[in-house]
């Protein structure tokens, strides 16, 4: 293929690319719902949470040695890695010892999370779609009726079911990252490794609760952002879906509509005079004419 044929074709598709729509409301927030799920299900997949524990001299004066361990997590949070190491004088005994093992989280958050990110991913997939869609819609609808006559329907249904699943899956998501930062903070390692440093050591105000001073948790900042973009989510789709309802066939079509509608027949801009009742039953199929300037 010669220059002058990909000139050509490309300025074939440019002529037949639709950007006005891209101007409008529902255009403009199909690219701010893109960004938005990208951060929504990447900062879940991304995110970790550590949980440290230390119990020394720096904060027991009268520990002769010193524990350090750490709880990490990370998606689908299924499965936890758990660390102990003891630091002690070679006269030193104790019945701390040294671990490293993963392991199952008891109340097991994998559903709640992989949902979250489907929903996110299925999403996305969607919104690059419609994009093209969007884009080359005068030469889709020349290639095939059907996509003139009915996308604009699908596209109002499938933007009400997202919207519907970022619901569940925010709602999901959140109880069950509550419930994972409960089990966290402490990790019950961490309370029967305290337990056992305090039978060990004969030191009962080691660590003392409520609030473990020797244990340090992290913010969760990746996995509280990623809800509130969820949430982000939710308003999006929410008002596209009306967007996408605006240009469908059901949105104020007389013929389903019932009641009076009132039409201003002469010139003037306000009182009643010349003002002319159209009754529009709903399923009679009756249609009105309104010239510009009428009403």
């Amino acid at each position: 293929m010669n220059a002058e044929s990909l000139a050509a074709t490309k300025a074939e598709l440019l002529a037949e690319l639709h950007k006005d729509v891209f101007l409008t409301p529902k255009g403009m927030l199909k690219f701010v719902q893109l960004f938005v799920v990208i951060c929504a299900f990447a900062m879940t997949t991304s995110a970790s949470g550590t949980s440290n524990l230390y119990v020394g001299q720096d904060n027991e004066k009268d520990m002769k040695y010193a524990v350090t361990a750490k709880v990490k997590i990370g998606y689908p949070f299924s499965k936890y890695h758990y660390t102990v190491s003891v630091q002690k004088a070679d006269n030193v005994d104790t019945n701390i010892i040294d671990q490293d093992k993963n392991d199952l989280v008891t109340d097991g958050f994998q559903g709640e999370a992989q949902f979250y990110v489907f929903v996110g991913v299925i999403s996305f997939l969607y919104t690059i779609g419609v994009i093209i869609c969007y884009a080359f819609y005068k030469k889709f609808e020349k290639m095939n009726d059907y996509f003139g006559r009915y996308f604009t329907k699908v596209d109002f249904l499938a933007t009400i079911v997202l919207t519907f699943f970022w619901f569940l899956s925010v709602t999901l998501w959140s109880a069950g990252f509550s419930a994972l930062r409960s089990d966290l903070n402490p990790p019950i390692e961490f309370a029967m490794l305290i337990q056992n440093i305090r039978t060990d050591s004969g030191l009962e105000t080691v660590c003392q609760a409520p609030g473990y001073s020797c244990v340090t948790t992290d913010s969760w900042s990746k996995l509280y952002g990623s809800i509130v973009f969820g949430y982000l989510c939710i308003l999006l789709y929410g008002v596209n879906g009306w967007y996408c309802f605006k240009d469908t066939e059901w949105h104020a079509e007389p013929g389903k509509l019932g009641g009076i509608l009132h039409l201003r027949t002469d010139n003037s801009t306000s009182g009643t005079a010349g003002l002319e009742d159209v009754n529009l039953e709903a399923g009679r199929g009756d249609t009105a004419t309104i010239q510009p300037g009428a009403i």
